[in-house]
């Protein structure tokens, strides 16, 4: 990991070189370019701008993003930019200028003037509306074209309409089915049935709408069904409380959150969507994509009239989702794993508009460390050997009370005093999760902090635990404030600290143990420490304790003298005491003390050694 004062310096040298950061061209050819003649300009094209962004990174010791590599790839690129009239840049709403590529929308350009760029901020429902608010300024500020959309909240819209849909079209089967079994039905009679069947239909309806508007994971509704949810919320605010009501009122963003944010409790935002920082249906989505689709009249093309819209971006942030959220059902595989769709498909939105999804590409693109773009989705985790970077990246970005909320456990950190920053390092973090959930090593019996880290960071990269990076100029602290309030996390059973039993030799009953004090002289544990050990009368878990039968029994008046051991072994001139004179002592305190039967008070127990050079087991191991 870096300082703040490295990162500062590493950020500013990729501000000085971004304009660097280009896309491979494709080389000019027209009409009497032959097959072989334009291959082999690509390959040398290809090359050239290979082995300039690897000089640039050796030059000025800067970290590329492992950027592809492969020029079949890059043609699929070069045919979407040239059949589309409309190039859609999909980003992450986390991090939307790692994945951005200004040097896309440039060659889209030089391409054809008249093409035009759109840049599609899929995951939007990890935003706020703050968080939109302040995107939005800046991208105005840019020029660029721009729209909000989430693919998981229109899939789980849909798949709600879906099952909607089979239960009115089982009913209506079920009702056609009884009409055919009682044909002697007259016409008054059906029209009560209908009737009271409009009447069980609303009455199911209001009951969803409450159970739905209870939770934090309601579905996305459209704006008529909202208006109308809310002027029956507005009827009966009577009657339910005004936590309640709190909630009902709560903002679209907070109160319709997908699965992936089910450990989330509900709040209510402070700011309102406006028409720059809605969250797009699949409906507005498609509306805006011909409206900002330009007309482009190409005689020669034989799709000429029909819009063409390309779709290009990182793998994995949902360009496939977004497509299959636009035709309403699963046309293009999915899958979280980087670099699932292998070539460019052309799909028939309708009669009049084609997308044209492009196999996704790693764009070159600065970044700080390794574990940056382990964090930001680009390496895949499964193969990742190197894991203390990435984690420490994420406990840097979410805090400690986030963490211990969310997961349920207890991390244990160093102080500043010790030497800690007050933020838990990746190994903390780790051993602490790894206990939690009983991951050991075999053989060992140790925390497997290879396999947390796996866990951890998949959580992270599904949004489990958010972090979102803000617009320039923006504090990150600030920025997430919102999504690290401790009220937005479902209280959950603390796990163990431990996986020790209480049989076992070394289990220590923290329960039991006192903690030291801080009494307010001097600074910190030092000065807690110094007043329990030198306090006169202060009893600490520190001091000699005497068991058995020379025990301290004030019921039978048995008084003895705790002392230290080394106290034990001299006497007051600091000569050593040998056993025999210690015990002697013993006897004549007894007699005097008027106990007669000495040898039965100290008792007869012989302690003999074991066997040499053998090891002994106590049979109570660590696990």
């Amino acid at each position: 990991m870096l300082s703040a004062d490295q990162e500062k310096e590493t950020l500013d040298k990729h501000k000085e070189f971004k304009s660097e950061l280009t896309v491979p061209r494709r080389p000019h050819w027209d009409e009497t370019t032959t097959g072989p003649e334009l291959q082999r300009k690509e390959r040398n094209s290809f090359l050239d701008w290979r082995r300039s962004l690897a000089t640039l990174a050796e030059r000025e010791s800067l970290l590329l993003t492992p950027f592809e590599r492969n020029l079949e790839v890059w043609r699929q690129l070069w045919r979407v930019i040239e059949r589309s009239h409309l190039v859609v840049q999909i980003v992450d709403a986390r991090n939307p200028l790692f994945f951005r590529s200004t040097d896309l929308e440039t060659y889209v350009k030089e391409v054809d003037p008249r093409k035009a760029n759109l840049l599609l901020i899929n995951k939007a429902d990890y935003l706020t509306v703050k968080q939109r608010k302040r995107w939005a300024n800046y991208f105005d500020s840019e020029g660029i074209r721009y729209t909000f959309f989430s693919a998981a909240l229109a899939k789980e819209r849909q798949e709600k309409e879906q099952a909607e849909r089979e239960r009115l079209e089982a009913l209506a089967e079920e009702l056609a089915a009884m009409k055919a079994a009682n044909s002697d039905y007259t016409e008054d009679e059906e029209e009560e049935e209908e009737e009271e069947e409009a009447e069980n239909e609303k009455a199911e309806e209001n009951q969803a709408i409450k159970a739905e508007s209870s939770t934090s994971s309601a579905p996305v509704k459209a704006e008529k069904q909202v208006k109308h949810e809310a002027e029956e919320e507005e009827e009966e605010s009577e009657e339910e409380s005004e936590e309640e009501s709190e909630e009902e009122n709560s903002d679209d963003e907070s109160a319709k959150k997908s699965k992936t944010h089910s450990h989330w409790k509900t709040i209510k935002e402070t700011e309102q969507d406006d028409e720059r920082t809605r969250i797009r249906d699949t409906k507005e989505l498609y509306d805006l994509l011909i409206k900002e689709t330009p007309i482009i009249d190409d005689p020669r093309n034989p799709l000429n009239g029909i819009m063409s819209i390309g779709l290009v971006g990182y793998p994995n942030v949902g360009k496939s989702s977004t497509i299959n959220a636009l035709l309403g059902e699963h046309a293009v595989s999915v899958s979280s794993t980087p670099g699932k769709t292998k070539h460019f498909q052309t799909i028939h939105l309708t009669p009049s508009m084609i997308l044209c999804d492009c196999p996704g590409l790693v764009f070159p693109s600065f970044a700080t460390t390794q574990g940056d773009m382990v964090c930001n989705g680009v390496l895949p985790i499964d193969q990742l050997r190197e894991f203390t970077g990435s984690v420490g990246l994420v406990a840097q970005r979410i805090p400690k009370e986030v963490l211990e909320a969310i997961y349920g456990i207890k991390i244990a950190v160093l102080s500043e005093e010790e030497g800690g920053k007050g933020v838990p390092t990746a190994e903390e973090f780790l051993i602490a999760y790894a206990v939690a959930r009983g991951f050991t090593k075999a053989g060992q019996g140790n925390p497997d902090e290879s396999r947390a880290a796996r866990y951890v960071l998949k959580d992270y990269v599904n949004g489990k635990l958010l972090y979102c990076a803000p617009p320039p100029s923006f504090d990150p602290i600030e920025f997430n404030q919102e999504h690290n309030q401790l009220e937005r996390f479902t209280k959950r059973k603390q796990a163990p600290t431990h996986r020790l039993p209480a049989s076992a030799s070394t289990f220590i009953n923290m329960a039991a143990v006192t903690p030291l004090t801080h009494t307010g002289s001097g600074t910190g544990k030092t000065a807690a420490v110094d007043s329990s050990f030198f306090t006169p009368g202060r009893k600490t878990q520190f001091l000699p304790k005497v068991t058995g039968k020379m025990a301290i029994d004030v019921t039978n008046g048995m008084q003895r003298v705790q002392m230290f051991p080394h106290q034990q072994r001299t006497d007051n001139q600091g000569g050593y005491v040998s056993r025999k004179m210690r015990m002697q002592g013993v006897r004549d305190g007894l007699l005097e003390m008027g106990v007669d039967d000495v040898a039965g008070a100290l008792g007869n127990k012989k302690h003999k050694k074991g066997k040499k050079n053998i090891k002994q087991r106590s049979g109570s191991g660590l696990f």
